[in-house]
């Protein structure tokens, strides 16, 4: 990759962002959410989302 230019101004960068119809400015910043805490108020780690069975339904061994 080779660099042609570089845009030090604050206004030259806003002007070419907004004719190109993008955000001149960086989104607000959101507060992190709060930790995930049990009914006793333990913190509880997040599920383990990969151990899940993804078995589909029609494969489920009823005991039929």
């Amino acid at each position: 990759m080779r660099i042609l230019a570089a845009i030090n101004e604050p206004a030259v960068a806003r002007r070419i962002l907004e004719c190109l119809g993008l955000p001149a400015r960086a989104p607000p910043l959101a507060p992190a959410p709060p930790p995930a805490f049990d009914v006793y108020g333990n913190f509880s780690e997040p599920p383990d989302f990969e151990s899940f069975d993804q078995t589909p339904a029609g494969d489920w061994d009823v005991g039929a």
